[in-house]
């Protein structure tokens, strides 16, 4: 049985953001639901320096960044980290070919 720290140590939702992001097809949703929820399932996520938790994580694409938006289950704020998707420019070029030709 998993301790109270463990209990904490976790994501216990993860949204995407509609506007920034868009809605996929049906078969996209599918998929993002499943990953969602297999993720949200079995995970152990924490802050450095930040002992509380769970945790809600909201993702937004800002400016060609990733904005992983992070905060507590009242819904306050902890901590927003932008991620440069430029580095991973060409990984998503393909990474969109394939699901194209799929």
């Amino acid at each position: 049985m998993p301790d109270e720290t463990t209990r904490r140590r976790r994501l216990v939702s993860v949204s995407l953001d509609e506007a920034s992001i868009g809605r996929g097809n049906p078969d996209q949703e599918h998929e993002r639901a499943t990953a969602i929820h297999d993720l949200i399932g079995a995970n152990v996520f924490g802050l450095a320096g930040h002992d509380g938790g769970p945790y809600c994580l909201h993702l937004a694409l800002h400016e060609a960044k990733l904005a992983f938006d992070v905060r507590d289950e009242r819904g306050a704020r902890i901590i927003t980290h932008l991620l440069s998707l430029s580095p991973f420019r060409r990984l998503l070029k393909d990474y969109f070919l394939v699901c194209e030709s799929y």
